[in-house]
Order: structure tokens, then sequence, then C-alpha cells
């Protein structure tokens, strides 16, 4: 073979090389690609199932109703109870579009009772969160409803840390009437209604509350808060119970 053709196959040689790097630099760019499409396909499926916890036995049958924020009569002959955490969007969820219903069915007309208890799942952001909404209701009972509905609107992505102390402020000024500024910075800095927040997470616990939101009609914990045909079936036949 002549020094040409063997330069000549040098070359082919070199570009059939580079050919194949070419290609395989391409398939492990579509690996790489495909496997981050899974990981994300499974982060999206992960974050639409419900907002669980450890899990816990039920250690406690009856819910404490003292000192909890409520809509509706203390009279009413069924109580309805929700474990919530602001960060969740389940809870938003249940806030936003199950509350208007169960109001306008139930709450206005005398039949039942609906109670907010904290249960904080999602990390710091739901315990200062709820320090906050403990604070606004010691201070004004009827104005943390405004303060407790603003605080869910505002809610962003659970893996934002949205939740911070200007937030809260800012909304506490906005909906509380008479707002004592110094006490709620109190709750915010030191916590002064950490007590009260470990209280509701304790019963939370001791009623094997499984994840956020935890719907209880009375005594009941409902499957699926957010089954309006569960949670009125169980509504209905727990009036039916006290006739």
């Amino acid at each position: 073979m002549s020094d040409k053709e063997q330069a000549n196959q040098r070359t082919n040689d070199q570009k059939r090389k580079g050919r194949i790097v070419l290609f395989s630099s391409i398939i492990v760019i579509i690996l790489i690609a495909a496997i981050m499409a899974m990981v994300y396909r499974s982060q999206k499926q992960e974050d639409a199932q419900p907002k669980a916890k450890k899990q816990t036995t039920r250690t406690q049958t009856r819910i404490n109703y003292a000192g909890q924020p409520y809509i509706g009569s203390s009279n009413a002959p069924v109580k309805l109870v929700v474990f919530s955490d602001y960060r969740c969007p389940y809870c938003k969820q249940f806030e936003e579009d199950v509350v208007p219903k169960l109001k306008k069915e139930y709450i206005d007309s005398g039949k039942i009772s609906l109670y907010f208890i904290n249960d904080t799942v999602l990390g710091p952001g739901s315990v200062l969160a709820a320090n906050a909404s403990e604070e606004v209701y010691h201070q004004n009972p009827k104005a943390f409803w405004t303060f407790h509905k603003a605080l869910f609107a505002a809610q962003k992505n659970e893996k934002e840390e949205w939740v911070t102390k200007e937030l809260l402020t800012d909304i506490a000024q906005k909906t509380v009437p008479s707002f004592d500024l110094k006490a709620f910075q109190s709750a915010l800095n030191n916590k002064t209604r950490q007590n009260e927040v470990d209280k509701d997470t304790a019963m939370a616990d001791s009623l094997g509350v499984p994840g956020t939101p935890a719907v209880f009609v009375g005594d009941q914990m409902i499957d699926d808060g957010l089954d309006d045909a569960a949670l009125t079936a169980a509504i209905d036949q727990a009036l039916a119970n006290t006739k």
C-alpha cells in the first residue's frame, strides 16, 4: 500500500472513530435525558399523593374541642374537625372547595360546627404558620378565620419555603383589627404559642391521624375528607343518629 493510500486509510479510520464517538455521546445524552424524565415523573407522582406522616397508632378516641377555633353554632348537634397544615396543598383544596359547601349546606343552618386544628407535618414553615395562627386566634377569635383564609390563599408550592415572618406579619396586619404587633412578633420569634401547637400535634398523633387534611365527623375519621359523597354521607348519618 502506497504512502498516500495509507494516509487515506488513517484519515478514514479517524473519521470512523469520530462518528462512533459522536454516536456514543448522543446515546449517552439520550439515556441521561430519559433517566431525568423518569425521575421527574416519579417526583410529580409523589407530589400528587396525599400528605402522609409517620404512621401512628390511635390511642385516643375522643377529640378535645376546647380552645379550638370553629365556625357555626356551639350548640350544633354534630361537630366536624379538620386537622390541617397551612403548607399542604390538599388542605388548601379542602378550605377553598369543601368548606364553602359545608357552610352553605350544614353550617349556616346550625346542623354542624367546623373546627380547625393544626397538624404541622411539612416542616419549620408549617410550625411557624401554626404559631402565627394560634397567636391571631388568641388576639381576636373572630378575625382568625379571615387570617386563616388569607394564609391559605397565599400558599405556594410546598417545595418552596414561602412561609416567612414578613408574610405572616403582613397578612395579620391586613386581617386582624386592633392587631398587637409586639405579641405577634414574639409568637414568631420566640414561639410563645408553641405549647398550643404541640398539644394539637399530640392530639392528632393520639387519634391516629395519618396525614393532612384529616377530617373527623364526631369521633369518626373519614377516609377521604375531599370525597364529597363520603363526607356528606358521614354527616347525614351523624345527624340522623342525633334524632
